[in-house]
């Protein structure tokens, strides 16, 4: 059972990567977040703050001393609604001559004549780190169509500037050969 849930898991989140990129109308790649990851925020959401109010509802002496424990929930909802609205309000587009980037920390547009190099960090649970003059994007790893989004940007500015990218992409792919069944 316990493999069955691991194979789950693997192919909807690393799997992900590698599946084609949604396309706009102009042939731009959309990257999109998993819908997998959003479902499972949310019923996560939802549990811990049935739990937290449940806590704070009841007022016997006995739930008096787990009080730290009920904050603790009340603190890992507080994550994962942020989590959720992070997922709500993502977007990447990757055009013609930029990449565009709207997240809960605005938007940020990196043409590609100023992009450096494409990195991974582990930060986050893994993000690829598109460096320019101006400064960073950070697009989450486990996107749809990042497989894409890296060829396409490695034909632009040349592979030896997205090598941490490419690296990083062989080690999922391994990962999901190994245990994604």
């Amino acid at each position: 059972m316990r493999r069955f849930f691991t194979r789950l898991v693997v192919r909807n989140v690393l799997g992900e990567t590698f599946r084609p990129a949604v396309r706009d109308t102009s042939g731009g790649i959309i990257l999109k977040k998993s819908k997998f990851v959003f479902v499972w925020c949310v019923i996560g959401l939802l549990v811990t703050s049935a739990g937290f109010a449940l806590f704070l509802l009841d007022e016997s002496p006995e739930m008096k001393e787990l009080m730290p424990i009920a904050w603790l929930i009340g603190f890992g909802a507080v994550l994962l609604l942020f989590h959720v609205l992070n997922h709500l309000v993502f977007r990447a587009e990757a055009g013609e001559n930029s990449v565009k980037v709207r997240s809960l920390g605005g938007s940020r547009t990196l043409r590609y004549e100023e992009l450096r190099s494409v990195g991974y960090s582990r930060f986050n649970s893994g993000q690829l780190v598109l460096q320019g003059a101006a400064g960073a994007i950070r697009i989450p790893a486990g996107i749809r169509g990042a497989a894409e989004f890296v060829a396409l940007v490695s034909g632009k500015i040349g592979e030896a500037a997205c090598v941490d990218a490419i690296k990083a992409l062989d080690v999922w792919r391994e990962d999901l050969k190994k245990w994604g069944g």
